[in-house]
């Protein structure tokens, strides 16, 4: 995967510090960006969409949206 310094440097700093919520803020972003059709700006943020994908499934599987927890919750409600 090439990605450019500074879409990964921008993608490390955006999950560093919004963590999951770091892939949705971009989508919002890529999508309003292609709404105003800023074609440059919007490939910018897919980068950085899909490199806070990466970063967040290297990080952990379980962060990554949509897919399960690893191991199933234990204990449940008891009757």
């Amino acid at each position: 995967m090439k990605t450019d310094t500074d879409v990964l440097l921008f993608a490390t700093r955006l999950v560093d510090e919004m963590g999951e919520a770091a892939v949705r803020i971009s989508r919002v972003r890529l999508v309003e960006l292609t709404a105003t059709n800023n074609l440059r700006a919007a490939a910018f943020w897919r980068d950085v969409m899909r490199a806070s994908e990466h970063l967040l499934a290297q990080r952990s599987p379980a962060m990554v949206p949509g897919t399960t927890p690893a191991a199933p919750l234990s204990g449940g409600l008891a009757t």
